[in-house]
């Protein structure tokens, strides 16, 4: 026992096993002090009893074994001071750590004494049968501890109860930058208010407290229904948890926070903020999003928010809530707040499904458009070659269904061919492969890519009076990947592959004119045909279409003059205008069972213009620029650029 000394001890081993290892007590108007260091006291009924004085422990360990009546008390402070840090550990088979007063000091004529101060850093209170820390009163006074649990401190209980405040007990409570499950349970009379802050977690029950304040991105995960007197929130969460929907019900709500809440439309079930007074501040409601939610077409307004008075106003995280297909609003109908139908819209997730089942058309029509230049190149020419070709595009596309977005395209294409005899004109055949990579920009944080590799063959024809034919069969490989941002703020993405096979046939006609200009009308048929495919992100949205088909029809003409160089070389520019016709109608897309138009029927019109450089007998450069503008597509710009080595 100390009476008003002052003790300290490093790896010291102190223990008792018919007494407190450790006892200080006030002597007078002096207060015992005691500091221990890597030490170890064991002790029976209470580790350690200290009134009205001060402890300090670090990284030393406090057991207390259970006393025959049923005490086992880790340490028991009344009016104390008690710090408990540096990876300490506090442990009673029964209540880890117990607070009260000390009253008066019998004859000093000194008023009551204080409340404890009890500081858990970076530290474990263990209760092992009972409560982790227990504050309560005695039949004079009131027990009253400021307790800080802080940097990683944890407080376990036996009985579920982190803290219990009873007889008349009064606890102002802060956890900082700590994480805690149990309950904290308070007693007829007594008071409790707690503080969470700087990203401190708690999870459990508040049972019986006065309030709680949940400030700088800390959280509290209520998972039952719960009455609170008062919260106020500082840029805090509260997170309806559980296995069912919850109902908090408060009588007072302030400040600045965001409630994460959870809804089946379906059902009109969810869980229920009800303000049972006033209601202050500006609050956010993180609607949990999804892609798996099945909403019927019509539905009543679910309500989530409920106040009796006040000024405070509810928003959606985002703006949105993503319930599957699509997003919802959140509408106020006088002191309630709503989930509604009305105006709502296709979900970021379903957007990024749509566009990627239409993106692998635009793909390969974009590919097919730089062998085209190929083939004008050598149409006519005695000799083959091999050639390279680099390409890049912008593509705009607008959809029936509401989904816009901006797809960007670069690629390489190579390939050889040789002169093969025929009995009129000229024929030319090869063999052709490449690969292209798109990304898909569909808006606010969702984006796609498509990565593409093909094989193909062609052919072009030039009779002896101008006439030819130029033919293509191309089989593709596709891998579509989509990365969604859901309008909480959470991610989705998901994959799935596809392949393709497709052809082009173009007729036309090369008239030389005087002066070396020429002219060319041309018609083209091309069709292509995408494998069914489907793919789930990982949201738990599916999404499917039988086939994808593109028949695309155009006219137009080029163009162009050559001129002659010194050197012997050919500087060949050109101008092209046609227009297009898109034909498939039925291209459909299944998003979570519900059927959207996803077809491209529209008219479009071609701008391009080129040129080709032939530098010698066996070499030749190209270049060129595109523009097309159609009733779903427009293409910005669009760039082509290669050469051909002749043998």
């Amino acid at each position: 026992m100390l009476s008003g000394g002052r003790i300290n001890a490093a790896g010291a081993v102190i223990s008792s096993s018919t007494r407190p290892a450790i006892r200080l007590q006030r002597l007078g108007g002096a207060e015992s002090q005691a500091k221990f260091l890597s030490s170890q006291i064991a002790g029976l009924g209470r580790g350690i009893e200290v009134g009205a004085g001060t402890v300090t422990l670090e990284g030393t360990t406090v057991n207390a074994a259970m006393r025959a009546d049923g005490e086992g008390t880790g340490i028991y402070a009344a009016s104390s001071r008690v710090t408990i840090q540096d990876n300490s550990l506090v442990e009673g088979d029964g209540v880890g750590l117990i607070a009260t007063s000390a009253g008066k000091v019998p004859g000093s004529g000194e008023p009551e004494l204080g409340a404890n101060s009890i500081i858990i850093d970076h530290s474990r209170v263990v209760g092992l049968s009972d409560s982790a820390i227990r504050v309560r009163g005695n039949h004079m006074f009131r027990g009253i501890a400021e307790i800080t649990v802080r940097n990683g401190a944890e407080l376990i209980a036996g009985n579920g109860n982190l803290i219990d405040v009873q007889d008349s007990g009064e606890v102002q409570l802060i956890v900082d930058n700590s994480g805690l499950t149990g309950s904290f349970l308070v007693g007829e009379g007594s008071q409790l208010n707690i503080t969470l802050q700087n990203g401190a977690r708690f999870k459990g029950n508040l049972l019986n407290v006065e309030s709680l304040t949940v400030n700088s991105e800390a959280a509290w995960m209520l998972v039952g229904d719960t009455v609170l007197p008062k919260l106020t929130l500082g840029s805090g969460t509260v997170r309806f948890e559980g296995s069912t929907f919850n109902q908090l019900t408060l009588g007072e709500l302030s400040g600045r926070g965001t409630f994460d809440m959870r809804v089946n439309l379906d059902d009109g079930t969810s869980d229920l903020l009800n303000v049972a007074g006033v209601a202050k501040g500006i609050h956010l409601l993180s609607v949990h999003n999804t892609g798996t939610e099945a909403v019927p077409a019509e539905f009543d307004p679910l309500r989530v928010v409920h106040t009796e008075s006040g000024d405070a106003e509810f928003g959606l995280v985002g703006g949105r809530a993503d319930l599957g297909v699509y997003s919802y609003g959140l509408e106020r109908q006088g002191t309630d707040w709503f989930i509604v139908g009305e105006g709502k819209e296709i979900s970021p997730s379903t957007q990024s499904a749509l566009a990627l089942f239409n993106t692998a058309p635009t793909v390969w029509n974009s590919e097919l458009t730089t062998l085209r230049s190929r083939m004008g190149e050598v149409r006519g020419q005695a000799q083959g070659g091999g050639w390279m070709r680099t390409y890049g595009s912008r593509f705009n596309a607008s959809l029936d269904s509401g989904v816009d977005y901006s797809q960007k395209q670069q690629g390489l294409s190579f390939g050889a061919d040789a002169p093969v005899p025929v009995g009129n004109g000229q024929l030319l055949l090869g063999l052709m492969g490449g690969y292209s990579k798109s990304d898909l920009d569909i808006g606010r944080g969702t984006s796609g890519e498509v990565d593409s590799y093909y094989v193909g063959a062609y052919g072009t024809w030039l009779s002896e009076g101008g006439y030819y034919v130029d033919g293509v069969l191309k089989l593709n490989q596709f891998h579509n990947e989509s990365k969604v941002a859901m309008s909480d703020g959470t991610k989705a993405k998901g994959d799935y592959s596809s392949k393709a096979v497709g052809g082009s046939l173009e007729v036309g006609k090369h008239i030389t004119l005087s002066d070396a200009y020429f002219v060319e009308p041309f018609a083209q048929v091309s069709s292509v045909w995408i494998d069914g495919s489907s793919y789930t992100l990982d949201n738990g949205m599916q999404a499917r279409t039988r086939q994808t088909q593109s028949v695309l029809g155009k006219v137009g003409s080029t163009v162009g003059r050559s001129f002659a160089m010194k050197d012997g070389g050919v500087v060949k520019p050109y101008a092209r205008l046609a227009l297009a016709q898109e034909f498939s109608r039925s291209n459909d897309v299944s998003v979570n069972g519900q059927r959207f138009d996803n077809d491209l029927f529209g008219s479009r019109a071609e701008l391009g213009a080129g040129v080709s450089v032939s530098l010698s007998e066996h070499l030749q450069v190209h270049a060129d620029f595109d523009y097309m503008k159609g009733e779903h597509v427009e293409q910005p710009w669009g760039a082509n650029v290669g050469l051909r080595l002749a043998f």
